[in-house]
């Protein structure tokens, strides 16, 4: 049995060779605004002015062991920014067990469910990290088939985000390094998501979502950097997006996105908020996806567009404290041959982003990579993936660039329950 995991809920960050030690950031509560309270007040009436009787809650979940075959990533840069991270080549082999999820699904009343997954992380004799990746309430409102979610959402912002992110809904076995390891996917956060589809002809649907949450804030122990050219961590939004608020405003943004059975989806996505505790400095955010799926092929591609002002932190490698992002990744696959009457398909991966500062100049944050593999599913519950990966990473600091660049090879089990 699949676990329950609507494509509408966040996924558990995938392991990569950049970083993912940022931890959630935590900002001191302040207004929400008067637009998210009203309608995450609106949510909860619902669910508890309708209580379902006998209601019961319905427990699926996950685990990946994933087994570095040959891990070999070569790090440079100056001491002052490694924190600890030795230079040289980082070698890796064994078995881990990546990651345990388990969700929770439970109907408040006809029209209300609540939905909650709790991830463990770094899982050995102790767990390193537990994390409720999401916590909501759907609720269906009574305008023309809209829907409410309230909580901890997952904000609709390209494909990746919301439907390819746990191991179990992809055939590839590591997310896109960029968007997973800096951008910090999934992206979930304390507030609202309103959501409804439009029909039209042939099939054809426009789905239109908005939110408004709490937003990405500065880093911790910081009120002047979005992000910072150091190791660990530092380079990554994923640390600064937590349920408290940075600043007394919330963060915005929607999509659009047209989707039709068996043909695929496209669409565009948008965030904008501040990320400084004075709420003068911005983040924007735009991306565009095409998810494409003729036959057996299936294809996704996603751009990423990232505008930030006032970041001190980046200011010390980019010589601006105004700086830009754009790049894209593209990931295709399709069944190659059967083993068993089970087909093993094949796919492969590709990924480009720069950052530079706003209005050009020298010195840009730039990362490539490149992976393949094959995956197969045993039967319905257990499936066995391999990966090949390349890749190279650079930043500019004050001395010397940061570097990484190396190969990984890995093999991992998923397992559904």
């Amino acid at each position: 049995m699949r676990p329950m995991s609507p494509s509408r809920t966040p996924a558990d960050n995938a392991d990569n060779p950049l970083m993912a030690t940022a931890a959630p950031g935590a900002y001191p509560n302040t207004d929400m605004g008067r637009l998210l309270r009203r309608l995450t007040a609106a949510a909860i009436a619902a669910a508890l002015l309708a209580p379902a009787a006998g209601a019961k809650v319905a427990f699926t979940g996950y685990g990946s062991l994933i087994m570095p075959v040959d891990s070999q990533i070569q790090v440079r840069g100056p001491a002052a920014v490694l924190a600890g991270t030795p230079e040289g080549n980082l070698v890796s082999r064994g078995f881990r067990l990546d990651a345990v999820g388990l969700f929770a699904t439970t109907k408040v009343s006809e029209d209300v469910d609540f939905l909650m997954d709790l991830t463990f992380r770094s899982v050995g004799n102790t767990v390193g990290q537990t994390r409720i990746q999401y916590a909501y309430l759907d609720a269906a409102l009574p305008w023309g088939g809209a829907r409410l979610q309230a909580g901890r959402v997952n904000l609709p912002f390209n494909y990746y985000n919301s439907r390819r992110f746990y191991p179990f809904q992809r055939v590839e076995l590591s997310a896109p390094i960029y968007v997973n390891g800096i951008l910090g996917l999934p992206i979930a956060d304390a507030g609202a998501v309103l959501t409804r589809r439009f029909e039209l002809e042939s099939g054809w649907g426009l789905d239109a979502r908005a939110y408004a949450v709490n937003g990405y804030g500065s880093v911790a122990g910081s009120t002047g950097a979005l992000r910072s050219p150091s190791l660990p961590g530092g380079l990554a939004l994923s640390g600064n997006l937590g349920s408290g608020n940075n600043n007394k405003d919330i963060a915005f943004g929607g999509q659009l996105a047209f989707s039709r059975a068996g043909d695929g989806e496209v669409g565009a996505s948008y965030y904008r908020g501040a990320w400084d505790q004075q709420n003068r400095r911005l983040l924007q955010m735009a991306g565009a996806h095409v998810h494409w799926t003729p036959g057996e092929f299936d294809l996704l591609a996603e751009y990423l567009h990232l505008h930030a002002t006032g970041d001190e932190g980046m200011a010390q490698s980019l010589r601006s404290q105004s700086w830009s992002t754009h790049g894209a990744f593209l990931t295709a696959s399709h069944p190659l041959f059967t083993v068993r009457g089970r087909k093993v398909v094949g796919w492969g991966h590709a990924e480009n982003y720069h950052t530079g500062r706003a209005g050009g100049g020298s010195g840009r944050e730039v990362m490539r990579s490149y992976s393949g593999g094959a995956h197969m599913a045993v039967n319905d519950n257990v499936s066995v993936k391999g990966e090949a990966l390349y890749l190279f990473y650079a930043i500019p600091t004050t001395t010397k660039s940061i570097v990484l660049e190396g190969r990984v090879v890995q093999a991992a089990v998923v397992i559904t329950f």
